[in-house]
């Protein structure tokens, strides 16, 4: 073999090489984003289920302007009434104030990302909670958690969506 063959061989070995290096490095890029992406949707599916479970046995909701917390009254089964003092908190928020966001839980009337337990991550928005109230049924409250764990890419948001009514509150 002459020495401009070989050094064509060489070129056109690179060539292929470089090409197959860049198929799997794309291909380890996708995998890790849908990685990221399922853990995210895990665990706001995670979140939801505790906050259903809180919120079908509540027996009064509080949702403030913008629907980025909700404050629960937990039903007192020793007392048979409804807590005013026995309260759990959900928020959307973070600690700088900008997305992603977190979906917290603590107890007590307020909810902040510094001292709250975080459940879910990579939220889009905080505005996460409605009430929905009608005349003759008990009060719902309405979820909506939309989560990216990719916030660069406007598409593959990924919403959960819930309308859980509190089972001991009373009929309006």
């Amino acid at each position: 073999m002459t020495m401009p063959e070989l050094l064509t061989a060489m070129t056109i070995l690179a060539f292929v090489i470089s090409g197959i290096l860049a198929v799997y490095v794309g291909g380890l890029r996708a995998t890790n984003d849908m990685n990221e992406r399922f853990q995210a949707q895990q665990n706001a599916r995670l979140a939801l289920s505790s906050m259903r479970t809180e919120v079908g046995s509540s027996c009064s909701v509080s949702v403030p302007a913008g629907g980025a917390s909700v404050t629960l009254g937990l039903w007192d089964s020793t007392n048979n009434v409804c807590s005013t003092t026995n309260l759990v908190s959900w928020c959307a928020t973070s600690t700088s104030g900008v997305a992603p966001f977190g979906l917290y839980r603590q107890t007590g009337s307020t909810c902040t990302a510094a001292t709250g337990v975080k459940r879910a991550g990579s939220l889009t928005t905080t505005a996460v909670f409605t009430k929905v109230t009608a005349s003759g049924t008990r009060p719902e409250l309405q979820v909506n958690i939309p989560v990216d764990a990719n916030l660069r890419q406007t598409s593959g948001t990924y919403t959960l969506k819930d309308l859980i009514t509190l089972r001991n509150a009373s009929v309006s």
